[in-house]
């Protein structure tokens, strides 16, 4: 396996880990009232920082990128018409979430609790269902298809920008 991929499928494996933790929160929200406002302001700044500035952006600014570049129309498809309307679909759900989660430590009504469940809720079934697509489809499609010297040459790219992170 190219380290790039390895890189972004264990990236999935946090991120899939951080969806069950914040499904929790939500089913303690739901049967007990309790919201650990601090807990769900982290859960954000994971979200913006971790799998969206670290993984999504990876993704983008060199897997599909390249794909893009060398593979054709079938690797347009997937990556514009699929994977990066779902990325801004995750950005959207979770800005939603922060701005929920402002308006219900001013107001705890019901609505506000609700935008909450919503937002966190519709992000974690939207992650769960992409990151399967991308390490079942996506992944393998461009590992398969891409030149071994353009995976390389990823590699090299995915390792780099990882060093910001350390």
């Amino acid at each position: 396996m190219s380290k790039v991929i390895e890189i972004l499928m264990n990236e999935h494996k946090e991120i899939v880990k951080f969806v069950g933790n914040l499904r929790i929160m939500c089913l303690d929200f739901i049967n007990h009232n309790k919201i650990d406002i601090n807990e769900f302001r982290k859960s954000i700044h994971f979200i913006k920082t971790y799998a969206d500035e670290r993984h999504h952006q990876k993704e983008e600014q060199i897997l599909f990128q390249s794909m893009v570049e060398h593979l054709g129309v079938r690797a347009e498809n997937i990556i514009k018409y699929g994977m990066l309307i779902e990325h801004d679909l995750a950005r959207y759900h979770v800005n939603s979430l922060d701005e929920a989660v402002s308006k219900y430590e001013k107001d705890a009504s019901d609505e506000n609790k609700l935008n909450i469940l919503t937002h966190a809720l519709s992000y974690c079934d939207l992650l769960l269902r992409h990151a399967y697509k991308e390490d079942n489809v996506v992944y393998p499609f461009g590992e398969k298809n891409l030149p071994k010297e353009e995976l390389a040459r990823l590699d090299m790219l995915a390792e780099e920008y990882e060093k910001r992170y350390k």
